[in-house]
């Protein structure tokens, strides 16, 4: 018999490496290319030309200046362009201020290696804001059509469940026949991996087979309401919702500041699920927090933290503070995929290709966050926080840390002059006697030392990395997304799609609170669409909208429109309550479907887009994670808090020499540190997210480096020694020690034939060590000791690397 770890399939994933999977060519262009050729190339390579090279535009890139064509698409390395930014030319160098970030440099090649895709822009941001003209084709699309309710009462019979009946009316028009229903071992396994991420102990699912043997629907439900309560559930679901909003410790500039207060964001989030937060309540705090009226002042700090949702938009650069566009447009991008499953940032530089998102709506939604102030969490040349929220309020954090400054000002003052006398030092040494690099650093770190001496004294004030209100402006269209290229003044306001509820002329304040109240209202139809196929999407795997941040022309149209728009109606009418959307799905036969296989149903449905079956998943880097942990006994599960960065004012980090940490934790793995401009090797491996986009649908890979991972790595080969002394701790026999692996690992009890094999297999392990170590004698007794932990260990890493485990049914 082959290794348990030999049933796990080797598959290369074939997902193209120029976007995600949500991304089109055309939205990685607006998203990230063409802001990069304004932000380095657009001075000298627009309408000056330097050496007869322009590059906004695709055409000009082909025709290229003196030195020949720019870009040869589909090969970056034959491209002038990629090898000067590369520092791959012999003769030239550029830009002039300083070379590209090797992210930066990726994106190019990338949109080179791709076909170098330019969307032709539209004539009206070229010179104009659009008219904003909707056609009544445009308007009819499915998604901006309001909710179609549908009653209860009206579907199906009264004790069916409705998700089951309009289900079953699919079933029916294409002839499909569900397969039989899991059994109770295999259904609690699903739901807890479902709502709280970890694994069922041994004993939940006994006591749950029993109680499923006398009554199966009182079974069930205790078993959601358990599960429901407990606050392993908002851990689990507010990670799915921490990948839309592109969490992350670090601020994402090319020095990565470290934001000690994000947790508090991210901990915010899991408490709003934990307490079944109202949907709509969730959406207006995020967006609008700090300007909802509050009960008390607990409340009130909690809605500011809340706006750290917009606070977390990425930065770019080494002077992040001078690229608001960027910033903003990061989160108009992201608050229209998170919540309308729209894709309004393409509507930047020229009216969207697709969707009915003229640029003028684009800048009316800009206008709103450029009349808002955001956090700075510090830049290479700016490197102390600015514009943090203190929980004292403005005025009385002035008031109490002013003396404070006024004694760290003239050292500030002096740091920076020492540091730009070092850097002028190694750009153009100069000969003085008794002074050279050395020196001039020492004097920094002097400096330096002196600053970090005051900086501790100050007052522990609390801050939030939140947003707060700024000069109410309305915003001109950016031509072409160019910021010095200004267009027409755009009112603040909304999507005219969606109702084009404008700002009242001279509003007083940002529009924030009526963007969100907007966004928020049962009359938007997208906003409830959007959060329920969510929630389908993962319990399913697959949305009843497969696309699920694309609600737009280039997504998905749903496979169950009339089950999609009852399910968000059904939301609505329980007070916004995801826990009671869980409920309806859990208690439908739909979800308790096994995952077995039909030919004569995969005939007609072969990917399972009617739910004739299950969808067979594999456990998320965070499930296999915090379950290798749990089964270990190595799992903290105290709530994460602040990680140990160093003091705020003590910061000064470069583009070269950026900000890097590996702060390990044995608390759930939502808890760990998120850092922007370098990937946490174990998430990527198994297609976590990184914290640069929003990630509505993650890839479930199957790849030999996972594998290896499993096989190789120090961290499970650490945890599968936890596992087995935790094992021999409460075991005696060898038969007693593979039941308890079997339980613990796949839920289960181990059939003789398996008992008998891992009984064989250890035996033959042991037998081979032992003979080698009987050579040394008087050691032997203890060797057979350290063999058996040894031998189990590697049975132990066998059953993890096996589908059973990795897998849910």
């Amino acid at each position: 018999m082959k290794p348990l770890w030999y049933s796990i399939v080797l598959v290369v994933s074939l997902a193209p490496t120029w976007c995600t999977a949500e991304q089109s060519q055309e939205e990685f262009f607006e998203s990230h290319v063409r802001p990069l050729l304004a932000q380095k190339c657009y001075e000298c390579h627009r309408r000056l030309a330097k050496n007869g090279l322009r590059v906004d535009s695709g055409e000009l890139l082909l025709q290229g200046g003196t030195s020949g064509p720019a870009i040869v698409p589909g090969d970056a390395r034959k491209s002038l362009l990629w090898q000067v930014i590369a520092g791959k030319h012999e003769e030239i160098s550029m830009p002039p201020d300083g070379p590209l970030t090797a992210e930066q440099i990726a994106t190019l090649e990338k949109w080179i290696d791709n076909g170098a895709l330019w969307p032709k822009a539209s004539s009206t941001s070229e010179a104009k804001a659009s008219s904003g003209d909707i056609t009544d084709e445009e308007r009819n699309f499915w998604s901006y059509q309001p909710l179609r309710t549908t009653s209860v009462s009206s579907i199906g019979d009264s004790n069916e469940n409705p998700i089951d009946a309009l289900i079953a009316k699919r079933h029916l028009e294409l002839n499909l026949k569900p397969v039989q229903s899991l059994d109770a071992r295999l259904l609690i396994r699903r739901m807890t991996y479902d709502l709280i991420g970890l694994p069922a102990s041994p004993k939940e699912i006994d006591d749950f087979v029993k109680a499923f043997s006398a009554d199966p629907i009182q079974a069930r439900t205790e078993l959601v309401e358990r599960l429901l309560a407990s606050s392993a559930y908002g851990e689990r679901w507010a990670q799915h919702w921490l990948d839309l909003v592109r969490y992350a410790d670090t601020a994402g500039d090319a020095a990565d500041y470290p934001i000690p207060e994000a947790y508090k964001y991210r901990n915010y989030v899991i408490d709003a699920f934990n307490q079944d937060k109202p949907y709509n309540e969730f959406v207006r705090e995020q967006i609008a927090g700090d300007l909802l009226p509050s009960e008390d002042e607990p409340t009130e700090w909690n809605r500011k933290i809340a706006t750290g949702y917009l606070a977390i938009s990425r930065r770019i650069g080494v002077t992040p503070e001078s690229l608001a566009h960027i910033r903003i447009e990061d989160t108009l991008d992201n608050l229209g995929k998170t919540f309308l499953g729209l894709s309004i940032g393409c509507a930047r530089c020229h009216d969207h290709k697709f969707d009915p998102i003229p640029t003028a709506d684009y800048y009316a939604l800009y206008g709103i966050f450029a009349s808002s102030v955001y956090p700075h969490a510090g830049s290479e040349h700016k490197p102390y926080r600015s514009d943090f929220v203190y929980r004292v309020g403005a005025q009385r954090s002035n008031e109490q840390l002013a003396p404070y400054r006024k004694k760290l000002e003239p050292l500030l003052k002096e740091e920076r002059a020492a540091f730009e006398r070092y850097r002028d030092f190694q750009r153009m040494p100069v000969a003085r006697p008794g002074y050279n690099r050395d020196v001039a650093w020492a004097e920094v770190l002097a400096l330096r030392e002196e600053i970090r001496q005051i900086a501790e004294t100050f007052p522990e004030l609390e801050t939030a990395y939140a947003i707060s209100e700024g000069k109410p402006q309305d915003a001109n269209v950016q031509l072409q997304g160019e910021p010095r290229d200004k267009g027409p003044v755009v009112p603040r306001g909304f999507l005219k799609i969606l109702g084009n509820h404008a700002l009242p002329e001279n509003h007083g304040a940002s529009g924030r609170l009526e963007l969100a109240n907007w966004i928020a209202s049962p009359d938007n139809p997208l906003t409830a669409r959007v959060i329920v196929n969510r929630v389908w999407h993962h319990h399913f795997g697959r949305g009843i909208v497969a696309s699920t941040s694309d609600f737009g022309l280039r997504g998905e149209r749903p496979s169950h429109p009339e089950l999609l728009d009852f399910l968000a109606s059904y939301l609505i009418e329980h007070n916004w309550s995801l826990k009671e959307l869980h409920r309806l799905i859990l208690g439908s036969q739909t979800y308790r479907l096994a995952s077995s296989y039909d030919s004569q149903n995969a005939k007609t449905d072969p990917e399972n887009i009617y739910l004739w079956r299950g969808n067979r998943r594999r456990l998320d880097a965070e499930q296999l994670r915090d379950t290798l942990l749990a089964v270990g006994g190595q799992l903290d599960r105290t709530s994460g808090t602040r990680h140990p960065f160093p003091h705020a004012l003590t910061y000064y980090y470069r583009q070269h020499e950026p900000f890097v940490a590996d702060l390990e934790t044995n608390q759930r793995t939502i808890y760990q540190f998120r850092q922007r401009i370098r990937k946490n090797v174990y998430l990527d491996t198994f297609d976590g997210p990184d914290g640069n986009l929003p990630l509505g649908q993650r890839r479930a890979t199957t790849t030999s480096i996972q594998s290896l991972f499993l096989m190789n790595s120090a961290f499970v080969e650490e945890l599968a020694r936890a596992i087995a002394d935790r094992m021999m701790q409460q075991t005696g026999s060898n038969d007693e020690r593979v039941k308890w692996l079997y339980e613990n690992l796949f839920g289960r009890s181990p059939t003789p034939d398996e008992t008998r094999v891992v009984r064989e297999g250890l035996e033959r392990i042991e037998a081979n060590v032992t003979l080698e170590e009987r050579r040394e004698g008087n050691r032997l007794v203890v060797a057979r000791a350290h063999v058996t932990a040894k031998s189990w260990t590697s049975v132990i890493r066998a059953m993890l690397e096996s589908n059973e485990f990795l897998f849910v049914d």
